[in-house]
């Protein structure tokens, strides 16, 4: 008798066969003609693309030649072209319209709106107060859709568990992102991933279920340079301090918050600047702190957890190209550990020049 698994099996394999007999053209040709994903060379912060209006905004560095900008990676509907084609420079000084054409020989027509960064720029939505749904999802993500600069890990906790990642009204009409360090089961213990860390950072999040670690990508574009960063914050680190196998360890979990300024040259990561705080102490009210920017080699003694992986680090004459900032409940939260229910809430981030 055939189990749940067999039938499966068989299931799927009777869609592949018969799929097999299908002729290429029997859906038609696709009518998909969307850009999805849009960025210019120098760009600063994220690109906004507007479906509706079709209309692309972003910023680039303020000292770009509008003129000769192209496009450095571009993503459309599957099928769709692109003319001008991404990789050819065009003049931003002025909006530059883009046309996408499906596979069906329909067209759209967007427009790239380019803007330049402002001296001093914030990263949009620091004060933490815009969250939205995602489409198909149950849970909110920082920002007003899915453009944000601001990712989670809730999209991989919630396969196990509830988003630890969420939003918290501290005062009237005021947010702030709560973070909680959560055991996910046994489950996620037999690939050693019990502990799950509460995580807000730059970037963006894909799961990656071959390789959960690199489903968080840091970073997003940013040219300018600080020379600290400000945050209030409150931290309650939880017991009992397990590891991925679900191990109780005699450790005190520390929250991480850190800002990172980097030097990106194609597969070339070279660290501008430093950041970092990470501690272990009870703080039962909003504090603001202000850590500031070490540029270039850290000093003899620093520790190492901030010292970058490749040990790389950028000259005061290269170009600041990205920003990561990431906040974590569990500083150990990349190797699945982290004190049950340690909790950290982050509201007001601003960067001092």
């Amino acid at each position: 008798m055939l189990n749940y698994k067999s039938l499966l099996f068989v299931f799927v394999g009777a869609v592949f066969l018969s799929s097999g007999c299908v002729k290429e053209t029997y859906f038609g040709k696709s009518n998909f003609k969307k850009i999805l994903y849009f960025t210019l060379s120098n760009e600063s912060g994220s690109t906004i693309i507007h479906q509706d209006s079709l209309i692309i905004r972003l910023n680039v560095d303020a000292n770009a030649d509008l003129t000769k900008l192209f496009p450095d990676s571009v993503r459309l509907s599957t099928y769709a072209k692109l003319s001008p084609a991404a990789g050819v420079a065009q003049d931003f000084s002025k909006p530059v319209p883009y046309t996408v054409t499906a596979e069906d020989g329909s067209q759209v027509v967007y427009t790239v709106i380019v803007g330049k960064q402002s001296a001093n720029p914030q990263i949009s939505n620091s004060n933490f107060d815009d969250w939205y749904t995602p489409s198909g999802k149950n849970y909110k993500q920082p920002g007003l859709d899915a453009n944000t600069e601001w990712a989670t890990g809730n999209d991989g906790v919630v396969s196990l568990s509830t988003a630890n990642t969420t939003p918290i009204e501290i005062a009237a009409g005021d947010l702030a992102a709560q973070m909680i360090t959560k055991d996910l089961g046994v489950l996620a213990q037999l690939t050693g991933q019990r502990m799950g860390a509460g995580t807000l950072f730059t970037g963006t999040f894909k799961l990656d279920l071959s390789n959960p670690l690199n489903s968080a990508k840091f970073g997003i574009a940013f040219t300018s340079r600080p020379k600290s960063f400000s945050v209030t914050y409150k931290y309650a680190p939880g017991t009992p301090y397990k590891n991925g196998n679900g191990q109780t360890l005699n450790k005190v979990d520390s929250c991480d918050i850190y800002l990172l300024l980097e030097n990106r040259n194609g597969q070339v990561v070279k660290r501008a600047a430093t950041a970092w705080f990470r501690s272990a102490e009870r703080v039962t009210e909003l504090t603001k702190i202000t850590i500031p920017l070490v540029y270039g080699t850290l000093p003899a003694g620093s520790p190492g957890y901030q010292l970058p992986v490749n040990g790389l680090f950028a000259n005061e004459n290269e170009a600041i190209t990205h920003i990561s900032i990431i906040f974590s409940s569990s500083a150990s939260g990349a190797k699945y550990e982290g004190g049950l229910n340690s909790t950290l809430v982050v509201n007001n981030l601003v960067l001092n020049y």
